[in-house]
């Protein structure tokens, strides 16, 4: 391979590989990821470094992020070889009885190659690549979509702007006006606006949504999760669902303070992402921000600190929001006193 040619290349596969980082990343924030954290998420894989055990709960948690993170680590293995044979092929071109004026090519290349990172740091800029490779990745996928994604545009604590695509409308909205379902009160979700056929629509009370439409919706990310995305795409196969009422924890709502609740929840059975973990490595607190306030077991209070583990036959009683609690402990049967 002729010096030109090698240094051409490698310019264009680090062109590339940073088109792909921004690509995985939008497939993470599909999937519900917050912005910064999908890419991390996105360079770690790529580059396989940095990828702690604590962060890849978030991906190994769910099965598209799993089969994304899956295609990450082999375009970057992939990458990783194909990056160290050109620079192999570039130092075996190089003519030192004739240097001077390969290097001086060799400078220009790359210099404009920082000058192209440069420029796209200029925010009118990045703002308009990002929305290209986010609107073309987002085409791909209405396209061969089969489920409904969220695509979390922005966050505020616990709470995001998401862009979400109905492949199906939920079965508690299909066919009704918004206005009729108690959306809003049982979420604490706002839809913003929507776009149909391309078209931008304010929401009303008596707007009603349609497969393939895209909603722009504010309020917890756990909640605007826990309404779209369908339930017959959990990952345990339906066959294997059915398990009898001893196998499923049972949750109580004790207390509610707006999308806060207070939980007793009887632990039939440890969620898989805690079990065999301690309090803080669970990262339940800073994942879900629930706060374990107290456990019993066989009948008698238990002390717990950062090193407790949860266990079969627990009680245990939980503050945080109804829907990271119930996502995480299940439910089996949900008892609120107010209603």
């Amino acid at each position: 391979m002729s010096f030109i040619s090698s240094v051409s290349l490698i310019v264009a596969v680090i062109i590339i590989y940073y088109a792909l980082i921004k690509f995985f990343s939008v497939l993470f924030r599909i999937t519900g990821i917050p912005k910064e954290r999908a890419a991390f998420q996105s360079v770690s894989l790529l580059t396989n470094a940095g990828y702690t055990t604590a962060e890849s709960e978030i991906i190994v948690s769910e099965k598209t992020r799993r089969s994304i993170a899956t295609a990450a680590m082999l375009t970057g293995y992939f990458f990783a070889v194909v990056i160290a044979s050109l620079f192999i092929n570039l130092f075996l071109s190089i003519d030192f009885t004739d240097f001077d004026p390969q290097l001086m090519l060799m400078i220009a290349w790359f210099g404009g190659l920082v000058l192209f990172f440069l420029i796209l740091r200029i925010p009118f800029i990045a703002r308009t690549m990002n929305k290209a490779i986010e609107g073309m990745t987002v085409r791909v996928f209405k396209r061969a979509a089969k489920e409904n994604f969220i695509s979390v545009l922005d966050t505020y604590g616990q709470d995001a702007v998401a862009n979400i695509f109905l492949y199906k409308v939920p079965e508690f909205l299909e066919g009704k006006c918004i206005a009729d379902t108690d959306f809003r009160k049982k979420y604490n979700v706002n839809i913003l606006m929507y776009t149909r056929k391309g078209q931008n629509h304010y929401v009303t009370g008596d707007t009603m949504f349609s497969n393939n439409d895209t909603l722009i919706a504010f309020g917890p990310l756990s909640a605007i999760r826990d309404a779209f995305l369908l339930k017959e795409h959990n990952d345990v196969p339906e066959t294997k669902k059915k398990t009898s009422d001893k196998e499923e924890n049972t949750l109580t709502i004790m207390s509610n303070f707006g999308n806060q609740v207070l939980s007793d929840i009887k632990l039939n059975k440890v969620p898989a992402m805690i079990e065999g973990k301690s309090l803080v490595d669970s990262k339940i607190k800073e994942y879900f921000s629930i706060n374990i306030m107290m456990v019993s077991r066989d009948n008698k209070p238990i002390k717990i600190n950062k090193d407790t583990v949860l266990t079969k036959g627990d009680r245990v009683i939980a503050f945080g929001p109804y829907e990271s609690i119930s996502t995480v402990f299940g439910e089996k049967k949900l008892n609120n006193p107010e209603s």
